[in-house]
């Protein structure tokens, strides 16, 4: 059952925000578990939106893959979990991938427009490491037809910058594999890559930073 919200932070609940965002930073911060269902008048009750609204960010939720539809019942129910980003980052690799084949410099590819990350409305924040790769993610995509970039922008991206903040990382105890330091050299080099036209090394050294970002798992033992 999804966890009840404390008074006084439905207080300061910013309504301006889109609902999509606000849903997504419940599920960060462990307002809902895997398995629970989002029920729409809560949703309208909590954070102070319409119904319409609701409806259509629980839509744009479902092409993250995030929540899924639950037959018969009709249902939304959360399937985001603390291993889930890697599937996320994962689906941005290969984005990243077919981007590598279209340009050759960083240089040649138009600058997306300045803006904040969505986490940061929020009251959340990345690590420096994670926020320097998405932006350089959301910089690289730019070479893809304006449908895939758009889904790489809000299917990808989006529920990133929030399911990846400092805070969702503490609650769902999603520490990384490795380090910040050493995330943050395999960053450098996908930037020096891309700036030095050898985008043929952006997919190994995106698929080695998503490795490094990985949940740190205690190894298994094996059963007798």
């Amino acid at each position: 059952m999804p966890n009840p919200m404390p008074a006084t932070t439905r207080a300061l609940r910013p309504t301006t925000h889109d609902t999509a965002e606000l849903l997504l930073v419940d599920l960060a911060t462990a307002r809902y578990a895997p398995g629970d269902s989002l029920d729409v008048d809560t949703i309208v009750r909590e954070h102070r939106v319409t119904p319409g609204e609701v409806h259509l960010a629980l839509f744009e939720l479902r092409r993250m893959k995030v929540v899924v539809r639950a037959p018969f019942s009709g249902a939304h129910v959360v399937v985001w979990h603390r291993r889930f980003n890697e599937v996320l980052l994962r689906d941005l690799v290969r984005m990243i991938s077919v981007a590598s084949t279209k340009a050759t410099s960083l240089e040649d590819v138009p600058e997306p427009g300045v803006r904040r990350p969505a986490c940061t409305a929020h009251g959340l924040a990345l690590p420096a490491d994670v926020a320097h790769f998405l932006d350089l993610a959301r910089a690289i995509v730019q070479v893809l037809s304006p449908a895939a970039r758009q889904h790489v922008l809000d299917d990808l991206l989006l529920p990133l910058e929030i399911l990846c903040s400092a805070r969702a990382v503490a609650v769902h105890d999603m520490r990384p594999a490795l380090g910040e330091t050493v995330r943050g050299a395999i960053v450098d080099l996908m930037e020096a890559a891309a700036h030095y036209g050898e985008w043929a090394q952006l997919p190994g050294l995106a698929s080695d930073y998503v490795t490094a970002l990985g949940v740190d798992e205690p190894p298994v033992r094996p059963v007798d």
